[in-house]
């Protein structure tokens, strides 16, 4: 698809990227840039990877895709950097899990730049992070979402949709408000429970960890993820989780006082509704 594509960030997503493009044969060359010399070092010793480069402008030059692979909090800063640099024709695009202030910054920053911004989401990660968990199989049969600019261009929004079906995704186009609302509650809000649950459970005797079964380890998975990005992720789309953790309060609510009066057709139907929505998902 690509004679060259730049990818920014080689963590967890990026380093998979990497690896999932070239298993596709998408792009004759990769280049990745990251801030750390040592990562970049790491990172030209691995197949995936053919070229390297510690200026970050200069990283983008020549490309015909660039994937912000960054820390949600570091996207919009980049993509200000980048903008004006970028080759006539060159497609940008990100893996943040949140996109209205994303998408917004470039739609100012890509105002008068020579390249173009779509927006991405892939739904892919795991609870591990780093470039040593890396997985050239990580995309694949999982979602992707495509946040086009008000004005986009229909062929470029196909461009990167097709990129990441290429990697075995199945694609959908939100927009970046709609995408926001959607992810906080079947994104977000899980691992807000997911935390909240782990924490509550932390001062507990030992010998009770001990016997816990994989119920409650599925349930805290997520939790291991990385505090640090998801409290990016928790301040960026504040509004819509705090809608989201307020609606899921109504449910607890209404569970806890059929619990309380012993009401059991109540009970059991709402459990059955939440077995009913596991077996659809």
């Amino acid at each position: 698809m690509f004679n060259q594509v730049t990818i920014l960030g080689s963590g967890l997503l990026g380093a998979s990227l990497a690896k999932a493009i070239r298993k596709e044969n998408l792009a004759n060359s990769i280049r990745i840039w990251a801030r750390r010399k040592a990562t970049l070092d790491s990172c030209i010793s691995e197949k995936w990877c053919d070229q390297i480069e510690e200026d970050l402008i200069k990283s983008v030059y020549k490309s015909n895709l660039v994937i912000i692979c960054t820390p949600v909090d570091s996207i919009a800063e980049i993509i200000k950097k980048i903008a004006p640099i970028m080759d006539q024709g060159t497609l940008l695009t990100d893996v943040g899990s949140v996109k209205e202030v994303i998408c917004q910054v470039a739609k100012e920053a890509f105002a008068h730049s020579r390249g173009k911004f779509i927006g991405s989401h892939p739904m892919a990660g795991s609870e591990k992070s780093g470039m040593k968990f890396a997985d050239e199989n990580l995309f694949s049969g999982r979602s992707c979402i495509v946040s086009k600019l008000d004005d986009q261009d229909k062929q470029e929004v196909e461009v990167i949709s097709d990129f990441w079906e290429k990697l075995g995704m199945s694609v959908y186009e939100l927009s970046p408000y709609e995408h926001d609302q959607a992810i906080s509650f079947f994104s977000h809000l899980p691992h807000f429970l997911s935390s909240t649950l782990a924490k509550s459970l932390d001062q507990k005797p030992d010998k009770w960890k001990n016997i816990s079964g994989m119920g409650l380890k599925d349930t805290t998975r997520i939790a291991e993820g990385d505090p640090e990005l998801w409290k990016q992720i928790f301040l960026m789309n504040k509004n819509n989780i705090l809608q989201a953790v307020e609606e899921w309060e109504k449910s607890l609510n209404e569970i806890k006082l059929y619990l309380k009066d012993s009401k059991n057709e109540k009970i059991y139907s709402f459990l059955k509704d939440g077995m009913n929505f596991r077996k659809k998902l």
